[in-house]
């Protein structure tokens, strides 16, 4: 799986496609480690936040879209994908949040819309009830972080037994992952580039599992309901109903806590609708978007 040459050749393709979609690769450095992102398109500021065990090409479906109306950035977030791994660093919400919004400020790119999925929708709830001044609205697909919710087959995994599915130690185990996050199966992907992606995932097994514990540790982090509850600008959340990971009971509970959200619930859809709904999820957000 660890093939340089396979690996370049991934990494080539996926730039490549990329800059033909009118993405621009850059690497920022700060304070924090060196982040690796896209930015394209022209508009006001979005940012485009992925999930735990994820990165910054979950988007590229949505990103042309979202091109035609906005100047989107989309990072490998601290510890993940292209971007550093401190070891110092920290992976509490607020803590990734925080960093999220220091490179926004550094680059720029603020204020700014945020759209996120999975912990990347937790950590879009961070932003916005810690940063109201800077952000214009929030979307957060499939979001993690909300206490009272049922738990999915994996939710209960961790609680019973402190067990991080979905951190792979092996390939078998990552497409099983993979499969998760669809209604199904996952979209189809050449072999090589998912052995790419795959290869990545369980060589970075060990902080995967470090940073789980602490973004999902109850003593150590605002609960997202109670970000939902204290922000004030737009907030849409979109859910799929087939969600494996993250159960969609979470979005009766956000909308009790803030009964003006903007709420959508996607029929056969899993947890990642801006892979394989992203139409779905870009029509509704043209609804829903403040003028």
């Amino acid at each position: 799986m660890n093939n340089p040459v396979m690996n370049w050749i991934s990494r080539w393709l996926i730039d490549s496609k990329c800059k033909q979609m009118g993405l621009r690769k850059r690497r920022v450095n700060t304070p924090d480690g060196q982040w690796v992102l896209y930015t394209g398109g022209q508009g006001p500021n979005m940012w485009l936040i992925h999930g735990f065990g994820a990165n910054k090409e979950n988007w590229l479906a949505m990103a042309p879209r979202l091109m035609r109306h906005y100047t989107v950035w989309i990072p490998d977030l601290i510890g993940f994908g292209e971007s550093s791994r401190p070891t110092s660093a920290t992976y509490h919400i607020a803590e990734q949040a925080a960093r999220v919004h220091r490179l926004a400020t550094q680059l720029g790119a603020a204020p700014y819309h945020v759209m996120g999925n999975s912990m990347g929708g937790y950590l879009a709830g961070a932003l916005a009830a810690n940063f109201p001044e800077q952000v214009l609205s929030a979307c957060l697909l499939n979001p993690a972080g909300v206490k009272g919710a049922e738990h999915t087959q994996v939710g209960r995994a961790f609680v019973d037994r402190g067990e991080v599915v979905l951190a792979p130690r092996d390939f078998k185990s990552y497409l099983w992952v993979v499969d998760l996050c669809f209604n199904g199966k996952a979209p189809p992907m050449p072999g090589f580039m998912r052995r790419y992606f795959g290869g990545i995932s369980i060589r970075n097994k060990p902080l995967l599992d470090r940073v789980f514990a602490e973004f999902t540790h109850p003593e150590h982090n605002r609960s997202l309901n109670d970000m939902v509850a204290d922000s004030k600008g737009p907030l849409m959340v979109v859910w799929g109903d087939s969600d494996q990971l993250v159960h969609p009971s979470g979005l009766a509970v956000l909308q009790q806590c803030r009964p003006d959200l903007h709420a959508l619930m996607l029929e056969n859809t899993g947890h990642c609708p801006m892979v394989d709904r992203a139409s779905l999820v870009y029509k509704a957000h043209l609804a829903f978007r403040p003028v």
